[in-house]
């Protein structure tokens, strides 16, 4: 408190970064975390029978679990948490802490958004002045949050929504 009963009050700015987990099936998820845990059980067998516990697995056999079982397990682990990470100036498509899209979408050079169809698109400048239209793939109920999260980032975003067409060529005629 100042002396003069006026508060001092000190702000941190800082940056939010969300993360979208991209969309996929059920199915695909639940195979991926079966894969990833069948895999960390041979993989477990396979160290025990290296280090001479007794089990029915030969040297071999356990080199070969090791080898195959950690190779499945990091590759299932990865798939299954891939997401899209939005920070100050940038989306990213995460696979771990690499970037598969290598800073390629910039948020200030967003033009559009677009919902059709439960699709979430956005189109922006990379290289020159030919726009690059690129579908973000996660759930349609974090469509609003991706699309405020981004235009809050840059207000020159235009959005358009398509809605779709509920009535079919028989019920026009």
């Amino acid at each position: 408190m100042h002396a003069d009963g006026v508060y001092i009050c000190v702000f941190f700015c800082y940056t939010i970064n969300m993360k979208f987990k991209l969309k996929s099936t059920p199915a695909i998820q639940i195979l991926l975390w079966i894969i990833a845990a069948i895999s960390l059980v041979g993989l477990v067998v396979g160290i025990l029978s290296m280090v001479g516990v007794p089990i029915e697995v030969t040297h071999i056999q356990g080199i070969l679990l090791i080898s195959v079982c950690s190779f499945t397990l990091l590759i299932s682990l990865l798939f299954a948490t891939i997401h899209y990470k939005v920070d100050a100036n940038y989306i990213h498509l995460n696979i771990a802490f690499i970037d598969m899209l290598s800073n390629r979408i910039q948020i200030d050079k967003i033009l559009n958004i677009v919902i059709d169809n439960d699709r979430f698109y956005i189109s922006y400048l990379w290289k020159g002045l030919d726009p690059v239209i690129a579908a973000i793939m996660i759930q349609p109920k974090r469509f609003e949050d991706m699309k405020s999260l981004l235009m809050s980032r840059n207000a020159n975003i235009v959005f358009y929504e398509t809605k779709k067409d509920e009535t079919t060529d028989s019920e026009q005629q």
